[in-house]
């Protein structure tokens, strides 16, 4: 099984899979760029690195993405050149080609080199790693999509928009049949979260896995009730490269608001995860106010009362899976709105949108409904729907189950 994924955090939710191919006796590899390489080494799992092609020189419209890094969908068209768009490094695109076949160009030899050698029966892919399809296409080998977890529209329109738009550069490659629907998509959302009927899925249990990285002593227990405030990799690689956060102010406004928001609760220890470049922004907080670069989010949850996050599917759904409520303050972007509204719509959660996403007053208030006892869903508290719904995910087939299916489309 050749494992493909976007980045790093789309990787993590395929780990419990392909540990479970491992384990079962099969052999696994996962092949990304740099960081994607990296981070399957760092979860015990065999890597092989896809070197990307050299992006062309910046041209008058708007600035080219760097090694390594890529604006997410619907920023992709904003952020190459006309130039881009006509060719890339030698290889001759439809005119007019899309940003997606750019994208997959500049690692798709690397991809198709890997996979070669590793000789793979079936690949594995991210909704959004679209040369895992086309490698699949092109060995004439079964895709199997791999969604992230959480409630999402993005993931099943992006499969249906490539297969239409790099048919013509597969075809090239040598996939004659263009790019084939997905054989099977697993989908770790639980049933009672999912935007798409159940019969377009096979369901597949969430099981958190959060990086490899030390547990502390302190993150399992609480000597009192206690919050957990985390922006995810998404804020520290918006920390990282200076950005702004998506929209609407930097990552430090946002974690000084909450802060604020928070320093009336006197009875709650807060855990708050800030990128160390962000750390030193902060005004001083108390001593139950423990602020950490990193933590793990799927022993830490354990012991939590409420996670204050971004939407990121990760974090919600490993939230999820400790049926712990959750304080949702997404940017504006589709993947991480759809998972904060479709918590919301469970009960399990409250969503704030705009300017009260910094808004300590509106922040408090809503820490308050959240461990107060506020009424969610059909009248019931947001944490016994919390722990209904980490029952239902519970419920579902483990990963392990799931391998004699994989194998069964060989």
């Amino acid at each position: 099984m050749l494992v493909a994924a976007l980045a790093p955090s789309h990787l993590l939710c395929m780990v419990p899979m392909a540990w479970a191919a491992r384990a079962a006796g099969h052999e696994v590899l996962v092949v990304g760029r740099a960081e994607v390489a990296q981070a399957a080494r760092r979860a015990g799992l065999p890597a092989a690195e896809a070197a990307e092609l050299p992006v062309p020189a910046p041209g008058t419209e708007a600035a080219a993405p760097t090694a390594g890094t890529d604006p997410g969908p619907a920023g992709l068209a904003q952020a190459l050149t006309s130039g881009q768009r006509r060719a890339f490094a030698g290889r001759a695109w439809p005119a007019g080609g899309h940003p997606w076949q750019v994208r997959v160009g500049r690692v798709v030899d690397g991809f198709l080199a890997a996979a070669r050698q590793f000789r793979p029966d079936l690949v594995l892919c991210d909704p959004i790693e679209f040369t895992g399809l086309v490698v699949a296409a092109v060995l004439d080998v079964p895709a199997v999509v791999h969604r992230w977890g959480g409630p999402d529209s993005l993931s099943a329109d992006a499969i249906a928009r490539a297969r239409a738009l790099l048919a013509e550069p597969a075809a090239r490659l040598g996939a004659t049949g263009g790019l084939p629907e997905p054989a099977l998509t697993l989908d770790p959302c639980p049933p009672s979260l999912r935007l798409d009927a159940p019969a377009d899925v096979r369901p597949v249990r969430f099981v958190p896995f959060n990086g490899a990285q030390p547990i502390p002593p302190w993150a399992r227990r609480a000597e009192r009730r206690r919050v957990c405030v985390t922006y995810g990799l998404f804020g520290s690689q918006a920390a990282q490269s200076g950005a702004d956060f998506i929209e609407g102010g930097d990552l430090a406004a946002r974690l000084d608001a909450v802060a604020r928001a928070l320093l009336p609760h006197t009875g709650l220890e807060v855990v708050m995860t800030v990128p160390q470049a962000v750390r030193p922004l902060l005004k001083p907080l108390p001593d139950r106010f423990r602020i950490v670069e990193r933590a793990p989010l799927d022993a830490l949850f354990g012991s939590c009362d409420l996670v204050i996050h971004h939407g990121g599917t990760g974090t919600a759904m490993t939230a999820c899976a400790r049926g712990v409520p959750q304080l949702l303050l997404p940017p504006p972007h589709p993947a991480l709105a759809d998972c904060a509204a479709g918590l919301a719509r469970r009960g399990v959660g409250m969503v704030l949108q705009g300017a009260d996403q910094t808004d300590p007053g509106a922040l408090a208030a809503a820490v308050t409904g959240l461990t107060a006892g506020g009424d969610g869903a059909a009248g019931t508290g947001f944490r016994e729907q919390a722990r209904a719904l980490a029952a239902e995910i519970a419920a579902q087939p483990a990963p392990a189950e799931l391998v004699p299916v994989l194998a069964s489309l060989v």
